[in-house]
């Protein structure tokens, strides 16, 4: 998910002279589906210098935008891209789809990423964190991620991987153990379809 992060920052780190602002600040929320699928949503609001900048290299062209986030992200398959502004307050906001951002690991459980060895993360309600960083690649720039679960998951928690960097695990049906309900009640339903029909013609 750091990669990701700094991958969506891209756009500032592309034009230098963006960087020699202070205090700038980017808001990412990331919504995650029952299948492990991620909407995401990137806003930003620059002086009025960099907006201009921004806007000559990005903001006035959305497919080289999109080409670039897909060069630049190999890993991930992104759609649903999306690129809104706002002159009047020289603020832009990017959203996307990311599928497949969540893994199941080999115990069945799934594995939300962070990329970060002791990444600070805020607890704000059963389903919902906050990450806050300032990356030195990025320039000192803050970033406020804000991570919502959906309804069928539980028992987040906080863990490492092996590399000691921190991950979410959870618990949450996924579709294929829908997919095996469906599948039993369908075959219970062909049998007593047959037995009827066996009733029917023999009895």
């Amino acid at each position: 998910m750091k990669h990701l992060r700094n991958t969506l920052f891209f756009a500032l780190l592309s034009v230098p002279a963006l960087l020699s602002a202070q205090n700038l600040q980017q808001k990412i929320d990331m919504n995650i589906d029952g299948l492990g699928n991620a909407a995401i949503s990137i806003s930003m609001t620059l002086p009025a210098q960099q907006w201009q900048m921004w806007n000559q290299n990005f903001g006035n062209n959305p497919s080289a935008l999109k080409r670039d986030i897909e060069r630049s992200m190999p890993g991930y398959f992104l759609e649903d891209f999306k690129l809104e502004k706002n002159d009047m307050e020289r603020s832009f906001t990017i959203s996307l789809a990311a599928p497949g951002i969540c893994k199941v690991d080999k115990k069945g459980r799934w594995v939300l990423e962070s990329d970060e060895k002791n990444a600070q993360i805020t607890e704000l309600a059963e389903r919902k964190f906050m990450m806050v960083q300032s990356p030195p690649d990025l320039g000192g720039v803050q970033q406020t991620t804000m991570i919502s679960f959906p309804q069928q998951a539980s028992d987040i928690k906080l863990d490492k991987d092996a590399f000691g960097k921190t991950v979410f695990r959870f618990e949450m049906d996924g579709p294929s153990s829908a997919s095996g309900i469906l599948l039993w009640v369908g075959l219970a339903l062909l049998v007593a379809g047959l037995s009827w029909l066996f009733f029917v013609l023999f009895r």
